[in-house]
């Protein structure tokens, strides 16, 4: 069996690609800083942890019982501020944990692969192409992933290791629950898509096992929105818009 190490397992998305990738045969490594990581069911090995600490990372790489051949990067930092009133510490927070701790747990997947292909898939956001107030670091930290991708794609490609990103629109999970709970505003967030529809957290896992799989083998360096058609969509025309200038 396989070896995959998924960082921010303890989350919706985390959670669920746990599930998936056990449910594949793969000796799933489960790494989070929330304890719940090890009450997660069907993995090999799980650790209660910062995912940005390197020692962590090492710890979670010595107790898998081969070298991973798939590491999934699902760590977020959620900071909302107006952009001009953020600090510094407030964007490293930000970078460390969605960003730089990708690079380096890809970096040590890829000191340690073994001799087979390796695959690496990034936790994104549709937020890598628009913006939102408030979120900028969230931002720039998840347009980070696409470049890191591509940088990775270049000059890990010919050791066998592929990097991509997967980019989520709306998923349902508790950290966001205040918006689809309630069904009025649940409502509002679902209009913004054209299939009409939230995604699940499993459908982001059955993309990530795609992406981390023999079945997307010459798949390298791309970032792949999920997100029910979110980016495809022009924004939607009011009707007094769509009435003629107003004075």
């Amino acid at each position: 069996m396989a070896s995959a190490l998924v960082l921010g397992a303890a989350g919706g998305v985390g959670r669920a690609v746990v599930a998936r990738l056990a449910a594949g045969g793969s000796h799933v490594v489960a790494v989070d800083l929330d304890p719940m990581v090890c009450q997660l069911p069907g993995v090999h090995a799980a650790l209660a942890g910062d995912a940005t600490e390197p020692a962590v990372i090492g710890r979670a790489f010595d107790v898998a019982p081969e070298p991973p051949s798939v590491l999934v990067h699902a760590l977020l930092h959620e900071l909302r501020a107006p952009l001009g009133e953020l600090t510094p510490a407030q964007w490293h927070k930000v970078f460390d944990v969605g960003l730089v701790s990708a690079w380096q747990a890809a970096a040590e997947l890829v000191r340690r692969k073994g001799a087979g292909p390796a695959s690496v898939v990034l936790v994104g956001s549709v937020h890598a192409h628009g913006a939102a107030p408030d979120c900028a670091p969230y931002a720039v930290a998840k347009a980070g992933l696409g470049a890191l991708a591509r940088a990775a794609a270049t000059e890990w490609g010919p050791l066998g290791v592929r990097t991509n990103v997967v980019e989520p629109g709306f998923v349902p999970v508790e950290r966001n629950a205040h918006r689809w709970r309630d069904p009025a505003a649940r409502a509002r967030v679902e209009a913004d898509y054209p299939l009409g529809r939230l995604c699940s957290p499993e459908e982001i896992a059955d993309v990530v096992a795609f992406l981390a799989g023999p079945s997307s083998s010459y798949v390298n360096g791309v970032c792949l929105p999920v997100d029910g058609g979110y980016l495809a969509a022009l924004p939607e025309v009011t009707k007094a818009d769509a009435a003629g200038p107003r004075s």
